[in-house]
This record gives C-alpha cells, sequence and structure tokens, in this order.
C-alpha cells in the first residue's frame, strides 16, 4: 500500500461527517426496504453528485456522443456562479463530487477553481480528462488545488492504435499531460490526486493489455483500470466490441445484434444515491441520459436541487425503475447492479 493510496483513503473518509453518514444510511435503508418489500420510499439527499464542468471537448471518439455528434443539447462550460451554488445547497450531504459528465473538463477555464470551490467544503472530487490538455502549469494548479482523483484515459499504446478511437489527440500529448502531473505532485511535495490510469478495452488495442501495464509502471501512475466500452449501436458500426469476453459487456444475440450479458430486471441504487446536473442546470437521474431527455427539472435560484430531486418527476421515475427497468431505453441496456 503507497503512500498514494494511503493519502486516497485518508481523504475519502476525512470528508464523512455525522450528518453525511446518518443521509448515507438513510438512503441505503431506503432502498433496500423498496426493493424488499416492493413499497417505494426514499429518505434523504443524494451522497454522491456529477456536476459537468464542460460540454465541449478537443476530441472526436467515435462511441462519444459528443464526438459523434449524437448530442442535440447546447454545449458549454458551467458558471462559477451556478456551480457554486448547487455545491453549497448539496454541501451538508455530498461527500463524494464527480466533476466530468460529458465534454473534456480541462478545457474549463476555471477548473481548478471548481476543485477549490469543493474543497473548502470539505467534499472528494474526481475528474476524468484526456490529458491532452495537461501542461506544467495546469498539472501545479490541479494539485495546488488539492484535487483528489483523477482519471487518465490512454486508449493505446502506440500512435497508431491510440488516434483509431481517440481521433484529433496524440499519444505523445496524452504521456506528457501524465508526466506533468506526476512531476508536479512530487516537486510539490504532495500526494494528491490519485491517478488512475484508464484503458477502454476494444477490439484495436485488446492485444496491448501486457504493454499498458508496463505503461502504468514506467509512467509511475497509481492504478491501472481496465474498463469496457459502452458502444450505443446494437450493430457496433465501429467495431469496438474486443473478442476477449472478458473484457466486453456485450453478446452478439441470434440477431447478431448486440445485448447486455448481464442484465437487471428492476431497481438501481444509483436512483436513490446520486444525481448529475449538466453544466446549464438539467438536474438528470444519472450519467446515460447523455442528452438529458430525462431531466427531471432545472436547477434555478428559485428551484432548489433539493426540490427536483424530491418532485413527483423524480420519484415517478425511480418507482417505474425500482418496478420494471424496461419502462425506460436507457435503463435497459444500463449495466449497472
Amino acid at each position: 500500500m503507497n503512500q498514494y493510496f494511503i493519502r486516497y483513503l485518508f481523504s475519502l473518509f476525512s470528508k464523512i461527517t455525522l450528518p453525511r453518514l446518518v443521509n448515507y444510511l438513510k438512503l441505503k435503508i431506503s432502498y433496500l426496504i423498496t426493493r424488499i418489500t416492493g413499497k417505494y420510499m426514499r429518505w434523504g439527499f443524494p451522497w454522491t453528485a456529477s456536476i459537468e464542468p464542460s460540454a465541449l471537448c478537443n476530441l472526436q471518439c467515435p462511441e462519444c456522443p459528443i464526438g459523434s455528434h449524437m448530442l442535440t443539447r447546447p454545449s458549454n462550460f458551467v458558471s462559477i456562479d451556478d456551480y457554486t451554488h448547487w455545491v453549497d445547497q448539496m454541501q451538508p450531504y455530498l461527500f463524494y463530487l464527480i466533476l466530468y459528465f460529458q465534454g473534456e473538463p480541462l478545457l474549463h477555464p476555471q477548473f481548478a477553481e471548481l476543485v477549490k470551490i469543493a474543497r473548502s467544503r470539505r467534499i472528494h472530487t474526481l475528474t476524468s480528462t484526456n490529458a491532452q490538455v495537461i501542461t506544467p502549469s495546469m498539472a501545479k494548479q490541479l494539485v495546488e488545488a488539492g484535487l483528489d482523483e483523477i482519471i487518465l484515459s490512454v486508449d493505446g499504446t502506440t500512435e497508431e492504435t491510440y488516434r483509431q478511437y481517440r481521433r484529433g489527440g496524440t499519444l505523445e500529448k496524452a504521456l506528457k499531460g501524465i508526466e506533468n502531473l506526476v512531476a508536479a505532485r512530487k516537486a510539490l511535495g504532495k500526494a494528491n490526486p490519485y491517478l488512475r490510469l484508464q484503458f477502454i478495452v476494444m477490439r484495436h488495442n485488446e492485444h496491448q493489455i501486457d504493454e499498458i501495464k508496463k505503461m502504468r509502471r514506467d509512467l509511475g501512475v497509481d492504478k491501472l483500470e481496465l474498463k469496457s466500452a459502452q458502444i450505443y449501436d446494437p450493430t457496433d458500426p465501429n467495431k469496438i466490441l474486443p473478442q476477449n469476453s472478458q473484457f466486453a459487456r456485450y453478446r452478439i444475440n441470434s440477431q447478431g445484434l448486440l445485448e447486455l450479458k448481464k442484465s437487471k430486471k428492476r431497481g438501481c441504487k444509483k436512483m436513490w444515491e446520486g444525481t448529475v446536473i449538466t453544466w446549464d442546470g438539467e438536474v438528470i437521474p444519472c450519467c446515460y441520459d447523455k442528452d438529458a431527455e430525462l431531466s427531471y427539472g432545472r436547477a434555478t435560484r428559485n428551484n432548489s436541487i433539493k426540490t427536483i430531486i424530491n418532485s413527483a418527476a423524480a420519484n415517478d421515475f425511480r418507482k417505474k425503475v425500482m418496478q420494471a427497468r424496461s419502462h425506460f431505453q436507457m435503463c435497459s441496456g444500463c449495466h449497472e447492479k
């Protein structure tokens, strides 16, 4: 167990307060009761949330809703005022804040300030990036701001393989960005952020798993995560599905189409424990609602997040998911437990 993982655990546990712990237990208990008895009840407020810093991206990844131009909702950066207002509303209950949804979060011109605002309220922060824009200056800002965790997406160990999916980017820039973070952390004598190298296993890169493991060690990154790809079109037009079924969340059915290997028929604890807020304030059920089509409502000065989370629309959505995931297409194709 290295110093960085110890710091990561300490950061998580240091954010727990009595009100947050009580709230967390209320959510867990009410979900369990609902699942066992079938009688809907929900106590508490989300203990984890995603706020979208940016709905803009510098790459054109073929399976990404932004990269493939599937999103129809507006794209921009979250305002500092709106973000602060939302964080202050959630602060008594929230101890895990995910600073990404769609888009590249580090494109936000004041991203470090978003981290500082959450840190000043004792909220654990995580973001995810393609690492293309992590200059030495930005790396220093992220470390000094107190970012707790960062996912660094590298889906290939050669330029050819990397660019096949991360279109518009280069492996060279990604690796340089990661090196800048490692160097900044060392120079400042900090153990944050916890560095998680993410490798989405796809057909064109699955032969490089051993190489990405070596790359992780050479870079000095804390952890490697091998992730299965989310594929939106069941015909798999981009030929993403890997041949190694260990790294695929889908199988090919008798019609030659992709289907989930494992699917939960009803219920979803995410509906109790978390929420997602787009850059412009749409409060949505979870990260699978990419285009905010199932928004519970928009957070404004006169419409609080708590009001929206407890609204008739939100309760009706959770009830239907608890009855059967087939009520909603996005839930039918979700592999979350």
